[in-house]
């Protein structure tokens, strides 16, 4: 019954099709009238659709917010109806953002608030040139907002959230800018925190990115540490410095007690000439004692580089070396001894200088720093002695985990290709990237979740959990993102290269001097070493010799302001006079003859005239100490001394343009003229006489 019933309903519509067929294409005059009016119809229904189209209607709503402006006239006429298309061929961009975003270049809408209306913020480059989606990303060539700015099935580039927009001019400079901070300091923790020991990282030139940091060498950590503190570091690194960098890899008991096994195991002993004999030390019991090793600690500026928690709980001091506020419970004597004498002895590639101390002042330090505990540190930790089972697993475990990517370690070999390239991760299409649960579909969110919580896409993953701030992992996303297969393939003409690595190195009896007090680890010379201290590029026409060899035996306070300070490195007469030398001499600037002002025919007039300057049209007492006594400032170095300490042709030059001696000095660029750069310089040439006692610092 309910078959007949449904045949007969197919029946019917057939019959109904067939009966409307008849009436509307019955005859050719029927098909003629029936096609006209479709025809008509589609004519209608098309520009009618436009009508309601997205961006139209932000057009019309933006001549309507313009037309009772004062400024509604200029604003009209600039104005541009319609689909507005930027077409960068060479870049393969098509780019119809400003459709929607019509006063991108309308200055004095600044203040409305209201987006698609706003005006791009000053930028250094033309939006015509550049358009919107090499920095904004998103599906330029889209006129409606879900697809230009999210992601489609087949368009995976949504646009990029604002707080990563840095990113994306690092798809062309390779080189640090003043106008992107975090994208600057991502590629610097890319370097500084070894994430490039594991993942190689390649610029579009082919560079590829070394790290900064230099994890010491385990070849010999028997000598230095024991079995216990090993145990308790790689269970959790931060649990004995807050500053430490190395990763918690989340290791069983059972691991790290393999893992500890197996490092103090393979460890070597010190080589035959190392120096094996300790110092006497005084006891913790002795106040005066300690007191006195703090001085040699703080008069040899370890702070400059090393943390330290004090009294307070104030982490105080830098950050190039490990913390040491538990370095007692770490460190035995012997190895201290042996690392103040001699810190090469130990690791060849050391950034710390060699201090030349004297034996008194070794064992004062050890005992202020033997004094630095954290006994609850390995408390708890109670290891039986190893079995070959155990460190066998323990090397077949530093081989999984990698950890001989970032450390020296005997019998170990360095891993090639230990982690996934990132070299192209900006652009890792979204299909190929399994998502954890619940987590936004976005590349940034999805590099955001690896940084933060590895293990959270798997417990099986080896890469572990680092110990960082949300705005330092919004900086590793901006640099990571900034790694894009399109900056392989911009044009030449928009790549700006980063400065090519320097390899210089001093020659000769000063060279290994220089060596020996790792003076690039603060300085920089000819484009290599640190950004600690000045640079010492032409430090040779800077200062004149005799003060370099007084300052090089006993480094004095030029910049009061400063924490970090020249530590003092126990130079003999000779090696002192070796380096001003070789300084006075290789280290010179070709732009002016540091002889060519001779300060002797300075007149007396000219100076009081310097001085006139000095205080009034340029206010130099602002930023430099000259008098102490009134002086307050202390942003640049003092001035006290400057006649015995500078030359008078750096002085004018210097004050005619510093930037063109150090590029990027905290000294403005006055466009002084020539007589009142002579005037000044022969007012500081002046200044010899050293300040008076109980003169304010």
């Amino acid at each position: 019954m309910g078959v007949r019933l449904a045949l007969g309903d197919e029946m019917s519509v057939r019959e109904k099709t067939r009966s409307a067929g008849r009436f509307l294409f019955g005859g050719s005059a029927r098909s003629f009238a029936s096609l006209s009016v479709i025809l008509l119809a589609v004519l209608v229904i098309v520009p009618a659709k436009d009508h309601f189209r997205e961006w139209l209607r932000y057009q019309n709503q933006y001549q309507s917010l313009i037309r009772n402006r004062s400024d509604g006239v200029s604003l009209a006429r600039r104005f541009q109806g319609g689909v507005q298309q930027t077409w960068l061929p060479e870049l393969g961009v098509v780019d119809r953002c400003a459709t929607c975003h019509v006063a991108l270049k309308e200055a004095s809408l600044a203040g409305i608030g209201t987006e698609p209306f706003l005006p791009h913020s000053p930028i250094p480059h033309s939006l015509t040139e550049f358009g919107c989606v090499m920095c904004h990303r998103g599906q330029g060539a889209a006129t409606t907002v879900s697809e230009a700015h999210g992601a489609t099935p087949s368009w995976e580039q949504p646009i990029l959230p604002a707080r990563y927009v840095e990113s994306s001019c690092g798809q062309c400079h390779e080189r640090p800018l003043t106008g992107t901070p975090q994208l600057n300091a991502g590629r610097g923790m890319l370097a500084r925190y070894g994430c490039v020991h594991c993942h190689k990282v390649t610029s579009p030139e082919g560079r590829t990115m070394t790290a900064t940091d230099v994890p010491p060498p385990l070849v010999h950590i028997a000598e230095k540490t024991t079995r216990e503190w090993t145990f308790a570091w790689i269970k959790n690194p931060q649990a004995y410095a807050a500053t430490a960098t190395m990763p918690n890899f989340q290791l069983s008991d059972e691991d790290a007690r393999d893992i500890s096994a197996f490092l103090i195991g393979q460890s070597t002993p010190y080589p035959a000439e190392a120096n094996r004999k300790t110092p006497p030390v005084p006891s913790q019991d002795d106040a005066a004692a300690v007191q006195q090793g703090a001085s040699v600690y703080g008069e040899s500026f370890c702070a400059s580089c090393h943390a330290m928690q004090n009294a307070a709980g104030m982490m105080v001091g830098g950050d190039v070396g490990p913390e040491l506020t538990g370095v007692g419970s770490k460190v035995k004597p012997e190895w201290l001894a042996e690392w103040l004498g001699d810190p090469k002895v130990y690791d060849p590639d050391t950034a710390m200088p060699h201090y030349r101390f004297e034996a008194k002042d070794i064992g004062l330090a050890m005992g202020f720093l033997e004094s630095k505990t954290e006994s609850d540190f390995v408390t708890n930790v109670h290891l039986e002695p190893a079995t070959p089972a155990q460190i066998a697993h323990g090397k077949a475990l530093v081989n999984e985990r990698g950890c001989a990517a970032c450390h020296s370690i005997n019998g170990v070999a360095h891993p090639d290709n230990f982690a996934p390239e990132l070299t192209a991760v900006g652009s890792l299409p979204l299909a190929k990237i399994v998502f954890a649960p619940g987590m936004p579909r976005t590349l940034p969110d999805y590099i955001s979740a690896k940084i933060r919580k590895p293990r959270s896409f798997g417990s099986a993953l080896k890469m572990p959990q680092f110990t960082l701030t949300d705005s330092q992992v919004d900086s590793l996303v901006t640099a990571l993102l900034a790694q894009t297969s399109r900056a392989k393939t911009l044009p030449a003409a928009l790549r700006i290269a980063a400065a090519p690595p320097s390899t210089y190195r001093p020659a000769g009896r000063a060279g290994a001097l220089m060596n020996d007090l790792r003076c690039f680890s603060c300085h920089t010379i000819d484009g290599r070493g640190g950004n600690m201290a000045p640079d010492l590029t032409w430090e040779g026409s800077s200062v004149q010799r005799n003060w370099l060899v007084n300052f090089l035996k006993r480094p004095n306070t030029l910049r009061p302001a400063l924490i970090r300070r020249m530590p003092k490195f126990n130079l003999t007469d000779e090696e002192a006079t070796v380096l001003a030398d070789y300084i006075m001499t290789a280290y010179q600037t070709p732009e002016f003859d540091r002889d060519q002002i001779d300060a002797s025919k300075f007149s007396s007039a000219d100076a009081a005239h310097g001085k006139d300057l000095y205080y009034g049209k340029y206010a130099c007492e602002s930023c430099h100490i000259l008098d102490p006594n009134k002086d307050k400032g202390y942003i640049g170095p003092t001035l006290t001394q400057a006649g015995l300490r500078l030359n008078a042709a750096w002085i004018f030059h210097w004050l005619k343009n510093a930037q063109a001696l150090r590029p990027g000095t905290l000294e403005l660029n006055w466009s002084m003229n020539d007589d009142d750069a002579r005037a000044i310089t022969a007012f500081l040439m002046q200044q010899k006489a050293a300040p008076k006692e109980g003169a304010s610092r």
